[in-house]
């Protein structure tokens, strides 16, 4: 009777120590996905401050164009003139900065998504520079909807990547 109670207590003590060699390991995977996680979100972080700083460095003209246009007395003639071809190049600058931009390759699944997202907003800027390549006033309607989509596209990303989204739209233009 004592040999079966003692090899009874010993079963039981080999099983309780697979069971918890089995559970630090799903504790390390657990911390390992942890820490990719917090890699992923940095380098997300990292490349959507990269965008934006390297953007407004560059569209900064056709804010200007912008703002213009919206005030009360919008510029006309040789002012316009001069106002429409700086912004036009200023938008191709915007749109060859963020085609430029290096996507990390530690974005694992959201890369794709990072990816589509770049190509929106490039495709934003190109449409507001073929827009103010026209004769006459432009109109920026489709360019905008275009821009609001690249910004539903990126907040999708931050708030899978556990960030705080952002506004793109005011961090471009503000």
């Amino acid at each position: 009777m004592k040999k079966v109670w003692v090899l009874g207590l010993g079963l039981s003590l080999a099983l309780a120590g697979c069971s918890d060699s089995g559970s630090d390991k799903e504790k390390k995977d657990e911390a390992s996905k942890a820490e990719e996680n917090t890699d992923t979100a940095g380098e997300l972080m990292d490349y959507y401050l990269n965008l934006t700083t390297t953007v407004n460095g560059v569209d900064i003209d056709l804010n200007g164009y912008e703002e213009a246009m919206a005030g009360e007395e919008p510029p006309a003639g040789d002012e316009l003139a001069a106002l429409k071809e700086s912004a036009q190049a200023s938008a191709k600058a915007s749109a060859e900065a963020v085609e430029g931009m290096e996507i990390p390759d530690g974005l694992g699944d959201q890369k794709d998504a990072v990816e589509s997202f770049q190509s929106t907003l490039a495709e934003s800027y190109n449409m507001k520079a073929d827009e103010l390549a026209k004769d006459g006033e432009a109109d920026f309607t489709a360019a905008d909807e275009k821009l609001n989509e690249a910004e539903n596209q990126i907040k999708k990303v931050l708030d899978e990547a556990g960030l705080v989204s952002s506004s793109l739209i005011s961090d471009l233009n503000g």
